[in-house]
């Protein structure tokens, strides 16, 4: 670590002792004085290196920890965390074009580009009323039948994110979208076919939380990772929703690009 070559006391620092190791610490992983998965000093080598108490070393590194740039565990000491983004063409990836490229599997290939392994593990799909949220996308009445597909999106075996897929029942009832399987054909393609009229746009709206309990298990979430939220809604060119996919994304394994024309 660089910083093993000018030791300074912290106490030489303008903000608090603890802030200020932490800013140093980060410092050192982001010029890759870390390498990712690496072993950080222990407590008391940390202490001595930059002459502050095991008391501002703990919180220097809860600090870290709850930014997600370490991890601690039994018998693995405290670790620089290996995140491994995969990055996202967000507003490329449904347009038909590239639908037509990827043969409808457009998150396995997109990821198998960057040289992954992707997959998608469906974990139901069946009818079910739709709640408020769910009835303000689809513009449909609360408890109207909707079908719901979830599933969890993995790379390389590693849970990378939560997708819930919302279509009125009536509409796929009978195709292969409300079959618990992959749709060879791609869902976007069942839809305008019937539907009877292509998808003309999508609205996208996203948001930045803190993930449940259940949600940092299932996307094995070290503290203090956020999740990103990407709600998208697909319109026909009669400004009619015909899906709307409810993304969760996990903060620190995407890299969401967009490309926004400036004329």
């Amino acid at each position: 670590m660089n910083a093993d070559k000018t030791p300074r006391d912290l106490g030489q620092e303008q903000e608090p002792r603890h802030v200020a190791l932490a800013k140093r610490l980060r410092e050192a992983i982001a010029r890759g004085d870390f390498s990712p998965g690496e072993r950080l000093p222990a407590e008391r080598d940390l202490a001595d290196q930059f002459k502050a108490s095991r008391t501002t070393v703990r919180l220097a590194l809860s600090a870290l920890k709850s930014q997600g740039l370490i991890g601690s565990g039994q018998g693995q000491g405290t670790y620089v965390r290996k995140a491994r983004p995969i990055r996202v063409m967000a507003m490329d990836q449904d347009r038909r074009a590239r639908r037509a490229e990827n043969h409808a599997a457009t998150f396995n290939t997109e990821v198998a580009r960057q040289g992954r392994i992707g997959r998608q593990d469906i974990t139901s799909v069946a009818p079910e009323p739709a709640n408020g949220e769910v009835a303000r996308w689809l513009r449909v009445d609360e408890g109207t039948p909707v079908l719901a597909r979830r599933r969890v999106m993995l790379v390389d075996e590693e849970p990378y994110q939560l997708g819930d897929s919302y279509y009125v029942h009536e509409l796929v009832k009978d195709t292969a979208v409300a079959e618990p399987a992959p749709v060879e054909e791609g869902v976007l393609a069942v839809l305008e076919r019937v539907h009877g009229k292509p998808i003309s746009y999508y609205i996208d709206e996203l948001s930045f939380r803190m993930p449940t309990p259940e949600e940092a298990a299932t996307l094995r979430l070290d503290p203090g990772v956020c999740v990103v939220r990407a709600v998208r809604i697909a319109y026909d060119d009669e400004d009619i929703p015909v899906e709307a996919f409810d993304q969760l994304l996990a903060g620190d394994k995407h890299v969401l690009v967009y490309e926004v024309s400036g004329e």
